[in-house]
């Protein structure tokens, strides 16, 4: 990746305290004013042809105007037909961004497929007994949550916001709280009674309520249902906190809101997202990648994260990851496709293996390749995955691997590794070193290929398990120039756009280059072919995966 020329933060001097109308002015000033710089090297990457930028600073507007080796802007104006359309709609997330809170902003299409930047707002805390596992398992099986949030454990990058009522939520008046939950343990007590003993055969729950003072108990199983109000129950499996009335008013109320889970200091956690920035793109089929190449936003990314509380872990667990290599006969190898060799590894140890459909292809609607071909997850932390009904199932290793050959024969680029957030952020399970992933890129739809397309780089560190650019190590992609007639074959078929034909040679940035081999395959005077230096990278691959992934079963392990 080409790297930006190292200046002080334009947003840096801005005071996050000054009134609405001030701020909100000096912000769009900053971005029009300050943001750009024509001689970065990123500038000459990203805007190899024009685009139009609207602005609409809580009501303050203006344009800029990105041409390959100019830049113009203007106050008050909007400009026609523009590419992008930035509209802020929230002062108080302009402020939240110049203090450096810490807070990962969540990203969702509305109905109308316009691209919603969302604050994450706590709806509850889980906190779960050590043997319970993910919470959302629990609270899945009650009608009255699945009813509000819906499609837990689903994709939170292709399903697309709710409509929700236009009129805010009322103040809350006193008593009103309590009320509420009144009538939601009454409610919840009219579930069918063979629903009881569907959910809870075997497997009761306990359940603890607290909001703004008012608490309650609920007692399922399967003969029947408990609770009280104003009382806790002792050795509850799951105690839900609501730091945030107004949200909890919504929920209790079933005002419908848009809702999603993920892991926080090993707490699961729902959360409303709360539309702050609304992007309109005017390729409604543009990735929200694209929104990285624009300056200012990456200006905006490099604020500096404010103190720390004193007694917050770090996390230190390992993310590692890459793509595996289509084409790379050697050592143990030498006959067999080396991703078939390397996922059976894994799949044929695993405790538990989850596919799901792939998130990239449903969100763009993918015209080459089947959604059903999407990821896999694989180890104990996995059986506290919530599967939505038509997104992933539980599979066995029969169909883990007919699902792995289908994939292979569709050309799709293997990836596979470790990344916590894919477990935590997107899927709301904590990871204890037990949830390995799997992808199968295209080259229409891919995350990675989508960040290549607005020349913010590829490979590894765009997916899965942190910056892991280039081949696999202990490995080259060469070319023989003598042999390369410049047919372009390999640069239609990279699936990260990398390749390009330079001086009617084909020509790769070995920084970047994932080595996925494909450009090898598709060559037809086998110009391009794989250097190995490393006959053993395979299984130093595989022994890499397994030094900060289990996927075996632990509780026999245990016994």
């Amino acid at each position: 990746m080409v790297e930006a020329k190292k200046t002080t933060n334009i947003f840096a001097d801005i005071d996050s305290e000054l009134p609405d109308e001030q701020l909100s002015k000096l912000f769009l000033e900053k971005i029009l004013e300050k943001s750009v710089d024509v001689s970065d090297p990123l500038y000459k990457i990203s805007f190899q042809r024009t685009y139009k930028v609207n602005f609409d600073v809580s009501g303050h507007t203006g344009y800029q105007l990105y041409e390959p080796s100019k830049y113009s802007y203007k106050y008050d104006e909007f400009l026609d037909d523009p590419d992008f359309t930035f509209i802020y709609k929230d002062i108080e997330y302009i402020r939240e961004l110049l203090r450096g809170e810490k807070s990962r902003p969540a990203l969702a299409r509305d109905k109308n497929n316009v691209l919603q930047i969302c604050r994450k707002e706590d709806l509850f805390i889980a906190h779960t007994k050590a043997e319970v596992g993910n919470a959302q398992l629990f609270i899945v099986k009650i009608p009255f949550f699945k009813e509000i949030i819906e499609d837990l454990g689903a994709s939170q990058q292709t399903l697309p916001l709710r409509d929700e009522p236009e009129d805010p939520i009322s103040p809350i008046k006193e008593g009103e709280i309590a009320l509420l939950m009144k009538d939601m343990l009454v409610e919840t007590a009219e579930m069918p009674e063979e629903l009881y003993q569907k959910n809870f055969k075997g497997q009761p729950m306990k359940i603890n309520w607290e909001i703004n003072g008012n608490i309650a108990y609920q007692h399922f199983a399967e003969d029947g249902y408990k609770y009280e109000f104003g009382k806790h129950i002792e050795d509850a499996d799951v105690t839900l906190t609501f730091p945030n009335t107004l949200h909890a008013k919504r929920f209790l109320s079933k005002i419908p809101g848009n809702y999603a889970a993920r892991i926080v200091d090993k707490k699961l956690s729902i959360y409303y997202k709360k539309a702050v920035l609304s992007v309109i793109f005017k390729d409604r089929d543009a990735s929200a990648m694209a929104i990285g190449m624009f300056p200012f936003y990456r200006e905006l990314g490099k604020i500096e994260v404010g103190p720390q509380v004193e007694d917050e872990e770090k996390d230190t667990r390992e993310n590692y990851g890459h793509y595996i290599p289509v084409n790379l006969p050697l050592g143990d190898f030498e006959n067999v496709a080396v991703p078939y060799k390397v996922f059976e590894y894994f799949i044929n140890k695993a405790s538990n293996i989850v596919l799901r459909t792939c998130p990239c292809r449903e969100r763009y609607e993918c015209k080459n390749h089947s959604i059903e071909l999407g990821c896999i997850f694989m180890g104990d932390d996995t059986k506290n995955m919530v599967l939505p009904e038509g997104h992933g199932y539980v599979a066995t290793k029969e169909q883990a691997l007919e699902h792995l050959t289908k994939a292979m024969a569709e050309g799709l680029v293997p990836l596979l590794g470790r990344n916590v957030a894919e477990a935590e952020g997107g899927h709301g399970v904590e990871d204890t070193g037990k949830f390995l992933s799997g992808c199968f890129c295209c080259e229409c739809c891919c995350i990675a290929v989508k960040y290549a397309q607005y020349g913010l780089g590829a490979g590894a560190g765009t997916g899965m398990g942190g910056d892991n650019p280039g081949p696999l190590e202990g490995m080259t992609i060469t070319l023989d120039e003598e042999k390369c007639t410049g047919c372009g074959k390999c640069v239609e078929v990279c699936p990260f756009n990398l390749r390009i034909l330079k001086q009617g040679k084909s020509s790769v940035d070995p920084k970047l280059c994932v080595g996925c081999g494909r450009c090898v395959k598709v060559c037809p005077e086998k110009a391009i072919s794989f250097d190995i230096q490393d006959q053993e990278l395979i299984d130093k691959f595989i022994a890499k995966i397994e030094s900060i992934v289990d996927v075996e079963d632990n509780s026999l392990k245990a016994q």
